[in-house]
């Protein structure tokens, strides 16, 4: 799993000694059509890398194992839905076919189809495309160069559809204002200001690109040589660049040179997902790896094994990967604060009440639209789009099965949410052991953000949130929006712009260690000072034997390597716009689709993020909040209420008297207790029975 070929792990691991997979079935065979338009077998080895990941239900990926391309090490794209085998050097397309296997219903389209055929190996003559923005004039003018490459780069991986936001547009660089690029309205829009502008993409080469700046006299003759130039001049840059992996010691480790050149190659020619098994480390085991640049990981497909990848150098810094995430940010914020310091909290002093107010007939309109995430993809799809990752795995699939089926069953009244997280999740799962002793949360469906009620005194709900918003320079990264909230997406499957679930589910969306913190908020809920290092060793010690990655906190990884957990959130739909704000990257508010209970009660295809404030008023009720966890590493996920049961234990040996509930409480309320509350152990109170759990409405 360790891309580093000197390390020890990598001839430990037995499921990396694999040998590669026979096609599920021998007498499918691939053929492509030559300019004769003549079909012609691919050799035994192509075929095998075809099959295997047309077996797997990607719908798309880039290599550059083919056994002619040895010698070259181009990069080649295949599309199985267009059934194309497009050459990403030079954009030349040839046609491909499955043939063989009558039973197949893609086999039965692969005859059928008759895409596009473009000469394979006529060389570049210099065609690419530019961008330009229209001004108040009504004239084009072009983006600076390096912005119209980046938007192009997104426009290749998007394949021209959906939108993107950023904040790294050369001329935005004081400001640091979001804007969102929509390739289907061709517009750019300031988040902030609303201003919108028309763009279109050109053909040709970019104004200032010297590299494509050749005479116009000799340009036939040199075209050839001007596309072996740029390719050399592409590899030097290559070189220069440094590609890093995240290790079991929670450190940045550095790619083999030769491994980092070909990471940058397939990033630079907008290669998302790279398919390879040509790495040097991997020579004797012979895996395919996936590499996702969207959202910067590294998946052994064979062995299910995930790892974070980040890219440094290059005059534009680092780009991709990031050393911290927002549930790291709040493990930031109780290491900083004062939990000490004396504050009245605004806990309400009756038990929060919640009376369900849709109306039947809008229930019945919503299971008629079905899961959220499902939602605008079309009548009779036989399959939904899993991505290449959760896809080729087992377990991410049946997660995934489970989580739609949970949709299914929730539609009516519920909107679903989705948080990703790997480095605190032994918190999360603390606080909702405490929760289930003190509060009766539902524990063993769901771990629990949030625990502490001081940080909503101020900002309980999201329009609370979105007021304090605007004073935030550093916007969703400022500790008093990590102490309350969480960045979610509003779809399983949809690709958003940050964490999108199917790309980050097997390993998180966070890096980072956070020793020390685990004895923190055991002391902030009122664990007895002698008590707080002796428990949280107890509790490192239960995650590593369950098999929960504790690698944050210093103790062990996981056996499969897997941190990812995600969290399903679902909100009763009457409580959406009270504690849920549609969001861009950042945090900042996207009034297109507000309000957010509007926008979801609709048909059409749901995507896009969310801010979620998460006050325990609402999130501990389960007529209110309904939530489960999913886990990347099967162990864990096969073992977690076996070691919910066990944390729940632990805290009994400290929570055994009303005293020392009453106690625990007042730390987690900031002071003084609701009236509501009561100190008798809620532990058996906070059970409940799977079948019942999974009732919309067991009120």
């Amino acid at each position: 799993i360790s891309p580093c070929s000197h390390c020890p792990s990598v001839f430990l691991q037995k499921k990396l000694t694999k040998k590669k997979k026979t096609p599920p079935c021998s007498d499918v065979v691939w053929e492509w059509e030559d300019d004769e338009g003549e079909w012609n077998k691919f050799s035994k080895e192509d075929r095998l890398l075809l099959e295997e990941n047309y077996q797997s239900g990607v719908k798309n990926f880039v290599t550059k194992d083919f056994s002619w391309n040895k010698d070259h090490g181009t990069l080649y794209k295949i599309d199985f839905h267009n059934l194309l085998q497009i050459n990403l050097d030079s954009d030349s397309e040839r046609a491909i076919r499955r043939c063989g296997a009558p039973k197949s219903k893609k086999a039965k389209k692969a005859k059928k189809a008759t895409p596009m055929v473009v000469e394979a190996d006529i060389p570049e003559d210099g065609a690419k495309h530019s961008w330009q923005w229209m001004d108040d004039e009504g004239d084009w003018q072009y983006f600076a160069l390096e912005d119209s490459e980046l938007v192009e780069k997104r426009y290749r991986m998007t394949k021209g559809k959906g939108m993107f936001s950023t904040t790294d547009f050369s001329f935005n660089k004081a400001h640091n204002s979001v804007y969102v690029v929509n390739f289907k309205k061709m517009s750019q829009r300031n988040v902030e200001t609303g201003a919108s502008r028309t763009i279109r993409r050109v053909s040709g080469p970019h104004p200032d690109d010297d590299a494509d700046d050749d005479d116009d006299e000799d340009v036939a003759s040199s075209s050839t040589a001007t596309k072996a130039e740029k390719k050399k001049k592409k590899k030097e840059k290559a070189g220069k660049i440094e590609w890093q992996w995240w290790m079991d010691d929670s450190k940045w480790g550095k790619f083999d040179k030769d491994d980092s050149k070909l990471l940058e190659e397939a990033y630079q020619s907008n290669a998302s997902p790279f398919v390879t098994r040509d790495l040097s480390f991997n020579k004797i085991h012979q895996s395919l790896y996936i590499f996702d640049f969207l959202v910067m990981t590294q998946v052994n497909s064979d062995s299910g094994t995930s790892r974070k990848i980040r890219r440094l150098g290059g005059s534009k810094g680092t780009k991709g990967g990031h050393d911290k995430a927002e549930d790291d940010g709040y493990t930031s914020v109780l290491k900083s604060a004062d939990w000490e310091a004396p504050i009245e909290v605004k806990a309400s002093s009756k038990a929060p009440t919640f009376h369900p107010s849709i109306s039947v007939k809008d229930v019945v309109k919503q299971q008629k639209l079905g899961p959220q995430s499902l939602r605008g993809a079309g009548k009779g799809k036989a399959k939904p789009d899993y991505g290449p990752i959760v896809q080729k795995d087992k377990h991410g699939r049946k997660c995934f099965d489970e989580m739609l089926a949970n949709e299914k069953t929730f539609c009516g009244e519920w909107a679903v949410f989705y948080h990703s997280y790997s480095a605190a999740a032994l918190m999360y799962e603390v606080q909702a052991a405490v929760a289930a002793c003190l509060f009766r949360f539902k524990s063993d469906y769901a771990t629990l953000p949030r625990l502490l009620w001081k940080p909503f005194n101020d900002i309980p709900d999201a329009k609370a949130m979105l007021k304090e918003f605007p004073t935030w320079p550093d916007r969703d990264h400022n500790p008093r929006f990590r102490a309350v909230g969480l960045c979610g997406t509003s779809s399983l499957l949809a690709h958003d712009s940050e964490a999108p679930p199917k790309s980050v589910f097997l390993m998180g969306y966070s890096v980072g260690p956070l020793t020390g913190i685990l004895e923190r908020l055991l002391a902030a809920c009122g664990v007895p000072k002698k008590q707080v290092n002796a428990l949280a060793k107890k509790m490192i010690k239960l995650a590593e034997k369950y098999g929960l990655d504790a690698r944050g906190h210093g103790g062990k990884m996981c056996k499969s390597g897997r941190a990812g957990h995600l969290l399903q959130i679902f909100v009763r739909r009457e409580l959406i716009d009270k504690y849920v704000y549609p969001a861009f990257p950042y945090g900042v508010p996207d009034n297109k689709r507000n309000p957010l209970g509007e926008y979801l009660s609709r048909g059409g295809q749901k995507s896009g993020q969310v801010r979620i404030t998460v006050n325990p008023d609402v999130f501990l009720r389960a007529s209110c909040v309904r939530m489960f966890v999913y886990s990347a590493d099967p162990t864990f996920h096969a073992n977690r209420c076996k070691f919910q049961a066990k944390l729940r234990d632990l805290l009994d040996d400290i929570l055994d008297s009303d005293n020392s509930r009453a106690k625990a409480a007042k730390g987690i309320f900031g002071g003084k207790l609701p009236s509501w509350w009561s100190s008798e152990d809620q532990t058996d109170a906070s059970k409940m029975s799977k079948k019942r759990y999974l009732m919309p409405d067991f009120s």
